[in-house]
């Protein structure tokens, strides 16, 4: 994901790959902390993959953090509502 991200930003040199890597993991762990499954996150399709690179955005894109945030709060209501990716054990 690290470089797809780079590559939707146009950065061609790794100066921000520890950051971006560290915002990567800390989508993960927002979606897996509101009860996605962790095979869901660990091993995304498209849906998934799609928040958790808008949320990277929300951070890394600073002219259209705001539209990026909000963009993954919807993302991420819609994975949290779907049942295939919420945990059976969630009590949802």
């Amino acid at each position: 994901m690290l470089e797809e991200i780079k590559k939707i930003q146009g950065i061609n040199h790794s100066d921000f790959d520890n950051m971006i890597n560290i915002w990567i993991e800390a989508a993960e762990l927002d979606l897996k902390g509101i009860g996605i499954v962790d095979t869901e996150v660990d091993n995304p399709n498209s849906l998934v993959k799609n928040a958790i690179i808008t949320y990277v955005l929300s951070f890394l894109d600073v002219t259209n953090s705001e539209l990026y945030a909000k963009s993954y709060s919807l993302q991420k209501d819609v994975l949290r509502h779907t049942t295939e990716y919420i945990e059976a054990n969630n009590g949802i």
